[in-house]
């Protein structure tokens, strides 16, 4: 498919069609030329193309190098049959439920899936219900599909007469929680063995090319299940976001089924009926080269991934410039097998509550200061993924920020402990000192400081040991707010927000 698209690319073809941007044509004598190529390159504009059928291949109906692709991603997940899809896994998971449900039909749903689960379920005339969600613990803000009571709620429709049809589990989380899938899909399969199942695998699917990840998924529970005396004629579908961690661009997905006849032709068949008709070419053509990466280098750089993970959980654990710094999750908060779950070994869930300052406020530190990006948080924990594109450089960027912002918050709190003061505290703007060392910070102080921040002030401080000044107090005010929001500003180290517990 690369190869194809490619050799397309290379071609100087005038289009009488559609994509006027092809090959940068609409935009040759443009004044937008200039920010386009630096945007996307000359060669993502060339490769951006909209031809069909014979010419490069039939989406819906593929003959050619789509086909190909697709046969050769199946044979690489272990799949019947592997579809490609330009629109993410939400439209993959509409696919998927179109063909696997019936109208009237019964679906037992992990509540913790995706919403586009939830709002595919809702337009398909099925009655649906949902499993309960458990919490981690109190000291782990995640949350998971609590899986004994789900196989216990289909064993009991099945002692009734009242089978689940359907079942939808999200077995791979955002939050790094993964399901012990084949001890699930045999139990399922064991009492009702014509049951379909839906895995959303969406944060997972470089998992397969790893002997250490590979046992938990779902292909790989399928073909086990195959390999047993009485195999079940089990049917499951399989969403992969492969755009989340593999080589592939952006709304790159897989769906994958394992199951031959009316299944397939049921998948198609919603595939022509909710992918779009404009499919982007570039975006297929990254799922085949993620695909042929991660069969020739996936262990490697999976193998990497653990290592980098591991060495950032034993960081935060024995570097005292990190002891601000608490990683949950991994440490054995999911080890009892009777939950059915486990850890996600590649993501670090770490508490940074004692640093002062929110999570939301230490993202966008991350981002504005060091360019490093963090998209998840739960109260006061922090998600990092060390999926395949961090090396050890990205590794040592994060924890020399880490360093730097908890030297940094720590100092700002301190400064903003009432009693005698060895600080300057500075908003800015105007950049007058509210405080200087020497005076005294009570709560009128600290409340004024609360009350430039929400103005849109920052809040700075500076340490002068040895400056002495004259200690005037100022008269105590009212309480101030628990969130005290400041930025130390320490020599050669960036501003941070902080706060005041």
């Amino acid at each position: 498919m690369a190869d194809a698209v490619l050799a397309a690319a290379r071609r100087d073809i005038a289009s009488f069609h559609a994509l006027p941007l092809s090959h940068g044509r609409s935009i040759r004598d443009s004044r937008i030329r200039e920010s386009y190529e630096s945007l996307f390159g000359a060669a993502q504009l060339a490769a951006d193309v909209s031809y069909s059928g014979t010419m490069l291949d039939s989406f819906f109906r593929p003959r050619g190098p789509l086909r190909e692709a697709q046969r050769l991603a199946a044979r690489g997940f272990g799949a019947d049959a592997t579809y490609f899809l330009s629109t993410g896994t939400s439209t993959a998971n509409r696919v998927a439920l179109t063909a696997l449900t019936r109208p009237g039909g019964r679906v037992l749903a992990d509540r913790s899936c995706h919403q586009s689960v939830h709002f595919a379920l809702g337009g398909l005339g099925v009655e649906v219900v949902y499993a309960p969600m458990q919490r981690c613990c109190a000291d782990c803000p995640r949350t998971f599909g609590d899986l004994p009571r789900l196989l216990e709620t289909f064993r009991e429709a099945v002692a009734e007469g009242r089978p689940y049809d359907t079942v939808v589990l999200s077995a791979v989380s955002y939050d790094g929680v993964r399901y012990d899938l084949p001890t699930v899909l045999a139990e399922l399969a064991a009492a009702h063995p014509g049951v379909r199942v839906l895995v959303d695998e969406a944060w997972g699917a470089v998992h397969r090319f790893h002997p250490r990840l590979r046992p938990l998924t779902a292909l790989h529970a399928v073909e086990r299940l195959r390999r047993t005396a009485s195999a079940p004629p089990l049917t499951v579908a399989v969403t992969h976001s492969a755009h989340k961690s593999m080589s592939a661009l952006r709304q790159g997905s897989y769906l994958h089924l394992a199951g031959e006849g009316e299944a397939r032709e049921r998948v198609a068949q919603a595939l022509f009926q909710h992918h779009t008709t404009s499919p982007s070419w570039p975006v297929l053509a990254s799922l085949d080269l993620a695909r042929l990466q991660a069969e020739t280098e996936g262990e490697q750089l999976l193998e990497r991934s653990l290592h980098l993970a591991q060495t950032l959980r034993t960081e935060l654990g024995t570097d005292p410039r990190l002891s601000a710094y608490r990683t949950l999750g991994a440490e054995g908060h999911l080890t009892d097998p009777a939950l059915l779950v486990s850890d996600d070994p590649t993501r670090v869930l770490v508490d940074i509550g004692a640093l002062g300052i929110t999570a939301a406020e230490f993202r966008r530190v991350l981002f504005d200061e060091y360019a490093l990006y963090v998209a998840r948080e739960s109260g006061d924990a922090v998600l990092f993924h060390l999926h395949i594109g961090v090396d050890e450089a990205t590794l040592l960027r994060l924890l020399d920020a880490l360093r730097t912002i908890q030297r940094t918050c720590r100092t700002t709190s301190a400064a903003l402990t009432p009693g005698a003061s060895d600080h300057f505290i500075i908003a800015y703007p105007p950049g007058i000192p509210i405080a200087v060392p020497g005076e005294r910070v009570c709560d009128r102080t600290l409340g004024e400081i609360d009350a430039l921040r929400s103005d849109g002030c920052e809040i700075y401080t500076l340490h002068q040991p040895g400056v002495s000044t004259a200690a005037v107090p100022v008269p105590s005010g009212p309480p101030v707010s628990a969130a005290v929001p400041g930025v130390s500003a320490l020599p050669a180290v960036p501003a941070v927000p902080a706060g005041r517990k």
